[in-house]
C-alpha cells in the first residue's frame, strides 16, 4: 500500500484488469494480480460456473471483494464485475447499461476520504465476423451504454475514478466513433495522458480479430496492440500510469497511483 504524503492528501494505487474468464487459470490470475500490489482492483469477465475463484482470491490476497449481478450468461456460467479492496466499504450500487452491459460503483474509504469507483465492460469493439455496419452498430451500442451511466451517476461531488474495459480507441479511429470524445465532453480525464499516452497498449489483437477488422479497416492501419482498457479520473491526481504485460489474460493490466490533494 503507498504511504500517506504528509500535508498533502493520501496516496493509492488502483487498477483495471479483465480477466477473460479466468481461461488461463484463476492461479495465472492471481498471480498477476499480487504482482500489481494495488489498493483497488477492478476486475471484468468474471467467471462464475457453479461458484468462483474470486472469494479464494480475495482472502489469499488480504482484500475485501464486491460483485456486481451477471451482465453475460452462457448456460449456467455467467459473468460479473467485481472489485477488490484494502480499503472499507463504505457503499456500493449498480445499473444496467443500455441493452445488457453492467456498472459496479463502490465508495470506498480511502484513508478517511469518500471515493468512488466505477467499473463496466461495455460491449466489444467487434466480433470474429464483424463487418462495417456491426462496428457502427456496436459503436452506437456503447454510446447508449455511456449515456445511461452519466446519467446514473450524475456529476461527481468529489473524488471518482471510471476504470474498466470500455472497449473503444482514442485516436482518430476513436474519434471517428465519438466514445472517447463524450468522456472528454463529460468532464473526464484520461489518466493515462490522453492522446499521447507514454505507455503500452493494454490489449494484443489476435489473428481472428485482425481478420475481423481487416473487413472495416486497411490490414496496415491495425497494429499489434490496441487500447481498450481505460482510467478516467475526476478531482483526482494522476501520479502515474502504467501497462504491466502478464500473462494471466488476453488483456494486460492498466495500474495507476493517485493522489487526492487536502484529504488529511
Amino acid at each position: 500500500m503507498l504511504p500517506i504524503c504528509n500535508g498533502s492528501g493520501v496516496r493509492f494505487r488502483a487498477a483495471t484488469y479483465n480477466v477473460h474468464f479466468f481461461q488461463r487459470g484463476w492461479s495465472a490470475t492471481q498471480h498477476t494480480l499480487k504482482s500489481l500490489d494495488a489498493d483497488v482492483i477492478a476486475l471484468q469477465e468474471v467467471l462464475v460456473s457453479g461458484g468462483s475463484p474470486l472469494h479464494s482470491i480475495a482472502r489469499n490476497m488480504g482484500y475485501r471483494y464486491v460483485v456486481s449481478q451477471p451482465y453475460v450468461r452462457y448456460g449456467n456460467s455467467y459473468w460479473v464485475l467485481a472489485f477488490l479492496s484494502r480499503y472499507p466499504l463504505l457503499s456500493q450500487s449498480e445499473v444496467r447499461l443500455g441493452q445488457s452491459r453492467r456498472a459496479l460503483r463502490v465508495i470506498l474509504d480511502v484513508q478517511g476520504q469518500p471515493v468512488e469507483f466505477i467499473t463496466m465492460h461495455l460491449t466489444p469493439l467487434a466480433g470474429n465476423s464483424s463487418g462495417r455496419d456491426d462496428v457502427i452498430r456496436r459503436s452506437e451500442s456503447r454510446k447508449r451504454e455511456l449515456s445511461d451511466l452519466f446519467a446514473w451517476l450524475g456529476p461527481p461531488a468529489g473524488p471518482r475514478i471510471l476504470l474498466g474495459d470500455f472497449n473503444f480507441l482514442r485516436g482518430p479511429v476513436g474519434f471517428w466513433m465519438d466514445e472517447y470524445e463524450m468522456l472528454d465532453d463529460a468532464g473526464y480525464e484520461d489518466a493515462d495522458g490522453g492522446l499521447f499516452p507514454d505507455n503500452e497498449d493494454t490489449f494484443p489483437i489476435p489473428g481472428e480479430t485482425r481478420t475481423a477488422l481487416e473487413s472495416t479497416i486497411p490490414g496496415w492501419l491495425i497494429p499489434h496492440a490496441i487500447t481498450l482498457d481505460y482510467m478516467f479520473v475526476t478531482a483526482v491526481d494522476v501520479e502515474s500510469v502504467q501497462v504491466r504485460e502478464a500473462d494471466g489474460s488476453d488483456h494486460w493490466p492498466l495500474v495507476g497511483d493517485f493522489r487526492i490533494e487536502g484529504s488529511q
